[in-house]
């Protein structure tokens, strides 16, 4: 497995390159994970340094992790360890995921679009500027396996197709902390 080590206004040393590396070689043997693909990605901004850590797991499982601090190497190790505490959380969860899904893994075809903020920039337009447009997939998923895919992606939203009767349905992070869901009312009734 190749593990992709990048940074945007940081150099990454030889050393620390081969430490994320073997970090992330020893949380796949630790939890046999066989991912599509990994990256680690530094980041410095201002005395700040971030270490994001993003592993695909195939199936549209995606796990995500970050940290900010002022020194790289101290990053790494943390942001290593939310990954680890989001992999133990939905360890059998991800092994029975996989498993279930090798029946039918339905996604319907969306886009994805990026508004330009007004903030950036006064716009005397009656619609926003689109900065991008993009294809993406909306996976049909039951309310728990949503959750897992919030949690385990750090997101603040995931949109999907509830199993349970076929429309779509938006799970997201609530300001306190918890989770809310947001599902259509049945045949008019609420």
């Amino acid at each position: 497995m190749q593990t992709q080590v990048t940074g945007k206004k940081i150099e990454v040393s030889a050393a620390l390159r081969k430490q994320a590396e073997d970090k992330v070689q020893d949380v796949c043997k630790k939890y046999e994970l066989n991912p599509l693909e990994t990256s680690v990605t530094f980041s410095r901004n201002g005395p700040m340094v971030r270490c994001d850590v993003e592993m695909h797991l195939g199936r549209g499982v995606f796990v995500r992790a970050y940290y900010d601090t002022d020194e790289a190497y101290v990053c790494l190790e943390q942001a290593i360890e939310t990954f680890e505490k989001r992999l133990r959380r939905y360890k059998k969860k991800l092994i029975d995921h996989t498993k279930k899904r090798d029946i039918d893994y339905k996604k319907a075809a969306g886009y994805r679009y990026v508004i330009h903020s007004e903030t950036d920039k006064e716009s005397t337009e009656d619609h926003p500027l689109i900065v991008a447009e993009t294809k993406t997939e909306i996976p049909t998923l039951t309310v728990s396996e949503a959750v897992m895919h919030l949690d385990l992606s750090d997101a603040q939203a995931v949109l999907f197709n509830n199993v349970a009767h076929d429309q779509l349905n938006v799970v997201y992070r609530r300001e306190d902390g918890n989770i809310g869901w947001i599902s259509p009312s049945q045949n008019g009734k609420s």
